[in-house]
C-alpha cells in the first residue's frame, strides 16, 4: 500500500514527530511504502519526495508586515501546498493519506487535493486545535478553551504568544476553517491517542462515528548497560520546561524533601527561572536535554518518574516510557494520563497542582522500594500487552481498511 504521511515537519522536534517516524517505520516493516509530505525546512531529513514539499513559512515568532501576511495566508489556505500535493498524488499514486499536524504550515488546502482524487484520508489528532484556537486548551498559565468565544474577545485576550496580531491570526484561521468545515469535509476518520481527546472532539461537534481511539505505542530501546540500584534513590522529571508541564509543582514538593535527590531532564524557556528558584536546593540537579540511551538509563534507574502536568495531556508519552523502563509513575490525574497510568497498579495519580499529595506519593515510593518495583514491573507488562507495535499496527490497519 502507498501511504502519504503529511506533517508540518519532516524531522523530530516533538512527541508527535517521534510518533510519526515510529509509525513510518512500523508501516514499512509490514511492507508498505510511506511517502512524506511536509514544509521545506533545513532540518528535514532527505527524501526522494522532498521536491514536492511546499516552501518554508515562519510561524514561531509573531511578526508584522508582508512576512506576517504570508504566514496568515498560508494558514488560511495555501494554493502552493494544494498544488504540490496534487503533483505528489500524480507521481506517487497513493492508496491512502494519513494527516498529522498541518495547520499553519500546510493548511487544510491539501485536503482538497486529496478529495479531488478520492484518496481516503485519516488524521491523527495530536492536540486540540480542531476544537479550539489555543491548541493545548492552555493560555494565561491555566486551562482555557477559546473555541466558542467571539473573534474580538479572543483576540483581545492575547491568548497566543501574548500578541494581539498572533491571537487574531490564530482565532481568525480557526473560525474560518470551522465555518468551512474544512476538516470535517476532508477527513474520513479522526484517530485520537486517548478517549479523553475523543470526547473533546465529540463535544466540539465532530461526528461520534468518525472519531476513534487508538493509543500510541512504544518500542523500548535496549541499553548496553543494565540498570543499577541507585544510591541514593532519585526522582526523575522528563519534559519541556514550560509552565504547563508542571516542573515547578515538583520543585515545590522537593523543597520539603531535602534528603531526596531529584533530576530534571529537559530544557525550555523556564530553565533559567527554575534554576534560579532552586539555587538553594542541592538535592535538585538540572541535566538539560538528553535522548536515546542516556535518557533510557536515567528512566531505568529512577525510583519514580513524576509527570506533574497542569494541562490536558493528549496521551502521556513520558509516562509510557517510564513504564516501559519498569519504573513506577507518579502523575497528575488529568487528560490522557489517566488512561496510561493505572492508579495503585502501575503508578499513583494525584490532583493536578496538589503539592502535598505529590509529596506524599514521593515519600511512599522512597520508603517502600519493594512496592515501587512491583508497580514498575506491572507498568512494563502493561506496555508489552496494551501498547505494543503489533497491536497498534492492527488497529491502524483496521481504520485504513474501513475508510478504503
Amino acid at each position: 500500500m502507498n501511504i502519504i504521511q503529511a506533517n508540518k515537519h519532516y524531522y523530530q522536534r516533538s512527541g508527535a514527530d517521534r510518533y510519526i517516524f515510529n509509525l513510518t517505520d512500523l508501516l514499512e516493516q509490514h511492507g508498505h511504502n510511506v511517502i512524506p509530505f511536509a514544509m521545506q525546512h533545513r532540518e528535514n531529513l532527505r527524501s526522494p519526495w522532498d521536491k514536492f514539499f511546499p516552501s518554508y513559512v515562519q510561524t514561531r515568532v509573531p511578526r508584522i508586515g508582508l512576512g506576517a501576511l504570508r504566514t496568515v495566508g498560508r494558514g488560511i489556505y495555501s494554493f502552493e501546498a494544494r498544488e504540490q500535493m496534487r503533483l505528489l498524488i500524480r507521481e506517487s499514486r497513493p492508496d491512502l493519506a494519513h494527516i498529522h499536524n498541518i495547520y499553519a504550515q500546510l493548511s487544510p488546502s491539501i485536503l482538497d487535493a486529496l478529495r479531488d482524487r478520492d484518496i481516503p484520508t485519516v488524521m491523527t489528532v495530536h492536540d486540540y486545535h480542531l476544537v479550539a484556537p489555543n491548541y493545548m486548551l492552555w493560555s494565561h498559565n491555566r486551562i482555557e478553551n477559546w473555541g466558542k468565544t467571539g473573534l474580538i474577545r479572543t483576540t483581545l485576550s492575547r491568548f497566543h504568544k501574548d500578541s494581539l496580531a498572533a491571537s487574531f491570526a490564530q482565532a481568525l484561521t480557526y473560525k474560518l476553517h470551522r465555518w468551512r468545515f474544512s476538516y470535517q469535509r476532508g477527513i474520513d476518520r479522526f484517530i485520537c491517542p486517548s478517549e479523553f481527546v475523543r470526547q473533546q472532539m465529540i463535544k466540539g461537534g465532530f461526528a461520534e462515528d468518525r472519531v476513534v481511539t487508538i493509543p500510541h505505542f512504544l518500542v523500548p530501546p535496549k541499553p548496553s548497560q543494565p540498570p543499577k540500584p541507585s544510591q541514593p534513590p532519585y526522582i526523575l522529571f522528563v519534559g519541556r520546561l514550560v509552565t504547563e508541564k508542571g516542573a515547578e509543582v515538583l520543585l515545590h514538593a522537593m523543597r520539603e524533601l531535602p534528603n531526596v535527590k531529584c533530576k530534571i531532564l529537559g530544557d525550555g524557556p523556564d530553565m533559567k527561572r527554575l534554576r534560579e528558584w532552586a539555587r538553594d536546593m542541592p538535592n535538585v540537579e538540572f541535566l538539560g536535554w538528553r535522548s536515546g540511551e542516556p535518557a533510557w538509563y536515567l528512566y531505568q534507574n529512577a525510583r519514580a518518574v513524576v509527570v506533574p502536568s497542569l494541562w490536558y495531556e493528549v496521551f502521556g508519552l513520558v509516562a509510557l516510557e517510564a513504564m516501559a523502563a519498569g519504573t513506577v509513575v507518579i502523575a497528575s490525574d488529568i487528560g490522557g494520563l489517566t488512561e496510561v497510568v493505572e492508579d495503585g497498579v502501575t503508578g499513583r495519580l494525584f490532583p493536578a497542582g496538589d503539592v502535598e499529595a505529590l509529596r506524599a506519593h514521593i515519600v511512599d515510593m522512597i520508603e517502600d522500594p519493594d512496592r515501587a518495583q512491583e508497580m514498575g514491573q506491572a507498568g512494563r507488562k502493561k506496555v508489552e500487552t496494551e501498547f505494543n507495535p503489533e497491536l497498534h499496527y492492527q488497529r491502524i490497519m483496521e481504520v485504513y481498511r474501513n475508510v478504503m
